[in-house]
């Protein structure tokens, strides 16, 4: 059961217009980086997303709104049926006996041709989204490709993959009059496309290699700036945590010296609430002393008065006699 609902198609449509094709083939002839999207540098990731967003946006005003994600599918599902055109029509062409010449490819696919050749990112068929149908909208007519070819087999994709990545090999060059079994008019196009193909196969990997060593240069200078930058910002984040252990200093000082003073100024407070309570001690007895003389004073005069009036009755005593 599991392996049989592992092969039951995902029931999908995906749907575009010829206008799409032709606009997304279009930007893509014109900027070849996107194109090149799965060699970039990781730093760039930024930049070709930008460039697919403004993809989309063109692409919204031809036919039906897809999501980034969606054109990279519709992008990559193209490349793998050109790829297996490509690999059809080669293995057709190269047939023992050749009864039957492939179909020529149309303007669009020789366009996506040119653009996977250029940028060395001609793909696999294996790796076309399983289970999509791709239909196209009913607004616009279909666009002029056939694409219900049969993808070729993995011992086809690997013989050509092999084909297209031998180098030319240096040798001595035969005059074709020296040779034992001259080969036929055909066979010598033949070879010469082959020639011809595979010094522009290895003057593209050459020039993709070139433009890797620069990405990867770019990468490293960025990288440089990126530490450089780094560098200075601890070495201010060191003076900056030892200008705060300064202050922390100072003010751990201050804190010491505040607390000094205000030791000092509690045992003033204290020193003086003695003072005042002493004070209020002699105040008290200073006030007793007043009471105690003023009494004293009252009775030191009862005593005259009592003295005066004792003198008198005693005058008036002996003026009697």
């Amino acid at each position: 059961m599991g392996k049989l609902s592992s092969l039951t198609p995902n029931k999908k449509t995906r749907r575009y217009t010829r206008a799409q094709i032709v606009q997304l083939v279009e930007y893509m002839s014109t900027h070849s980086e996107l194109a090149l999207s799965r060699f970039s540098c990781p730093i760039n990731t930024g930049k070709l997303d930008c460039q697919w967003e403004a993809l989309a946006k063109i692409l919204e005003k031809h036919g039906p709104k897809k999501t980034i994600a969606q054109w990279k599918i519709v992008w990559r599902d193209l490349k793998c049926k050109v790829r297996g055109r490509l690999a059809e029509v080669n293995r057709v062409n190269s047939a023992p006996g050749k009864e039957k010449s492939a179909p020529s490819l149309n303007e669009l696919e020789l366009k996506v041709r040119a653009i996977i050749t250029t940028v060395n990112d001609i793909g696999e068929p294996s790796t076309c989204e399983r289970g999509l149908k791709m239909t196209l909208s009913e607004e616009e007519p279909p666009i002029d490709m056939d694409i219900s070819f049969p993808l070729p087999s993995k011992f086809e994709l690997i013989q050509h993959d092999v084909e297209e990545n031998l180098d030319p090999q240096e040798g001595p060059s035969i005059p074709l009059e020296q040779s034992d079994n001259p080969p036929q008019t055909s066979l010598q196009v033949k070879d010469m496309s082959e020639s011809l193909g595979n010094s522009f196969s290895s003057s593209s990997r050459k020039s993709k290699k070139h433009k890797e060593i620069e990405e990867r240069e770019s990468a490293v200078k960025i990288f440089k700036e990126i530490q450089k930058d780094h560098n200075s910002s601890n070495k201010e984040i060191a003076n900056a945590i030892t200008r705060l252990a300064s202050v922390q200093e100072e003010l751990l000082g201050q804190q010491m010296s505040v607390a000094t003073i205000l030791e000092t100024a509690v045992a003033a407070h204290l020193e003086s609430n003695n003072l005042q309570a002493e004070a209020n001690r002699l105040q008290a007895e200073c006030n007793r002393s007043t009471l105690t003389f003023n009494s004293g004073e009252g009775i030191l005069k009862c005593l005259v008065y009592f003295v005066l009036v004792a003198r008198d009755r005693y005058k008036k005593t002996m003026s009697y006699r």
